[in-house]
């Protein structure tokens, strides 16, 4: 087994991973989260969230990096290549903007959601019903949002892989 196969195999099983996340997120965790009774809301955020997204971060970013190696190890690690190669073909142009997607996605987790997690983490303190309904707002919008970039994004590589 030649590395690039190692890179495919690490980049297409963080990003199932991190599509299946989000969508366990999005299907299961958030409306479980709106049934609870209101007293037990706050440990069920400061208990789940915070995993949730530690593991968000490693599967995104594994991802990412298993994606860049991937491209730059079938191109013999020249950058110039990858670039043309990325640039040239519908096949490039897939990849190309399939990562572009991903990668705004990890940067959004990384430098705006994560402003969401300290708020998560005190949730068990809060009684505040309206400190609730806000951080259950954001935890409705922002993964449902990442959810249909991440399913484009497969959508892309789906097609960049059907050899077009």
């Amino acid at each position: 087994m030649n590395l690039s196969n190692i890179f495919r195999w690490i980049h297409i099983l963080a990003g199932a991973a991190w599509l299946g996340e989000v969508v366990v997120v999005n299907f299961i965790l958030v409306p479980a989260l709106s049934r609870i009774e209101p007293g037990k809301r706050g440990w069920f955020l400061s208990l789940i969230f915070p995993r949730i997204f530690r593991l968000a971060s490693i599967l995104s970013l594994t991802t990412i990096l298993a994606g860049a190696a991937l491209n730059l190890s079938l191109n013999n690690w020249r950058f110039d290549v990858a670039v043309i190669r990325l640039t040239s073909t519908p096949w490039g142009w897939s990849i190309l903007i399939g990562g572009l997607l991903g990668l705004g996605v990890t940067l959004f987790h990384f430098f705006a959601e994560h402003r969401l997690e300290p708020h998560v983490l005190t949730a068990h303190e809060e009684t505040n019903e309206e400190a609730f309904a806000h951080i259950l707002r954001h935890l409705r919008i922002i993964p449902l949002a990442g959810l249909g970039v991440l399913v484009l994004t497969f959508l892309l590589m789906m097609y960049a892989a059907s050899g077009f």
